[in-house]
């Protein structure tokens, strides 16, 4: 079975490491090929794999007409049994492609919750438009679930399924000993992620360090604003690392701190869990339907610093809650957010949409 798969963003983050996930997983039982932005870090990935890809300029323009007609003669190209798209930009141009191939929507957060009113109303009619062309839709979260129902996004009866993001187990478990105070950051730095918030709450823990791992148009700005708040001394920004160099950085945090203002259902927060890093983070989107609050991480309600900072203190102060947290947290990831559980899941649905391409293939063929 040949499956495209369509991605705009291929800078390193969440939504590109579950897609590494899935063609690395996968591509013994699949012939993926992969659409993702040109010269990206997921496009040198996937190459190295050996996999047919195929670099496109997602991000000139919101409704660039060459994305597309390109999409279009890609998708001719590669003949796919059927497609996975992920994420509402890259839906959005395949649905404008207007390809008869099945495909299967994955929903990473609905981001036009937190636009302004008239842009809140063309986004949805754009999530409508991109989920009505779909065969199936799967949400990684039943927050993204719920949304999508209570804004009648699903046609009636209109396949979909929830399917948890999991991990392989990253290495060793982490001691939850002999931890410095070093705080980490790790995301895109975009406005949905807020480092800057991070910076507030690093501010409040005077003898504190922090490492902030990833690239976005704030980077230059979180540069700035450490300069100019004085922390150069006490902040590493380490731009674009590799998954791997990611983990291995995350393993010596004392704390992952997550401040984002709306998240689908993140990759991070489970492997830092997995890690034996305990997580603070902002209650928002899915992150509930992976911390219980108190027991395998911290929630902060709003966003205030000075209850993230106070956080951060009390696991630091507190061995027995910080010890108790890691345990469950590792619990609940190896019970609920496998790897091989998302991988057969996922594995289903394929089979599923992708009977329907196969037929329609054969009866293409019969009729030339």
């Amino acid at each position: 079975m040949k499956v495209l798969v369509i991605i705009a963003s291929g800078d390193v983050g969440g939504g590109t490491n579950h897609v590494l996930q899935i063609l690395r997983g996968l591509k013994d039982l699949y012939s993926f090929g992969l659409v993702t932005q040109a010269d990206s870090y997921l496009l040198r990935e996937a190459r190295a794999l050996g996999l047919p890809c195929f670099g496109l300029d997602f991000f000139s323009n919101r409704l660039d007409p060459r994305v597309p007609f390109g999409l279009r003669r890609i998708i001719t190209r590669f003949e796919p049994t059927l497609m996975h798209v992920h994420g509402g930009r890259a839906g959005f141009f395949q649905a404008l492609a207007g390809t008869k191939v099945p495909t299967i929507y994955t929903v990473h957060g609905f981001h036009f919750l937190h636009k302004p009113p008239l842009f809140r109303w063309l986004a949805a009619g754009a999530e409508r438009r991109i989920i009505h062309r779909a065969s199936h839709i799967i949400f990684v979260c039943r927050y993204d679930q719920n949304v999508a129902e209570r804004y009648r996004f699903l046609r009636n009866r209109q396949a979909n399924s929830i399917i948890y993001n999991g991990i392989a187990a990253p290495g060793v478990m982490i001691s939850p000993q002999n931890k410095q105070k070093v705080v980490g950051f790790i995301g895109r730095l975009e406005y949905q992620k807020d480092p800057l918030l991070f910076l507030d709450s690093l501010e409040l823990l005077s003898d504190w360090k922090a490492v902030v791992i990833g690239t976005g148009s704030l980077e230059r700005r979180v540069r700035e604003e450490v300069v100019r708040r004085g922390l150069t001394e006490r902040v590493t920004i380490k731009g674009e690392v590799s998954h791997q160099e990611t983990l291995e950085t995350m393993s010596r945090l004392h704390t992952l701190v997550m401040t984002s203002r709306w998240e689908g259902f993140p990759l991070l927060p489970i492997e830092a869990m997995w890690l034996g890093v305990p997580v603070v983070a902002t209650d928002v989107g899915g992150i509930r339907e992976i911390i219980q609050d108190g027991k395998s991480g911290i929630l902060i309600e709003g966003r205030n610093a000075t209850k993230i900072a106070g956080a951060i203190k009390l696991l630091f102060e507190d061995m027995l809650l910080r010890t108790g947290i890691i345990a469950q947290a590792q619990a609940h990831v190896r019970t609920d957010f496998s790897e091989d559980a998302m991988f057969s899941q996922l594995r289903k649905v394929y089979e599923r949409v992708g009977q329907v391409g196969k037929s329609a293939q054969e009866r293409s063929e019969v009729a030339s």
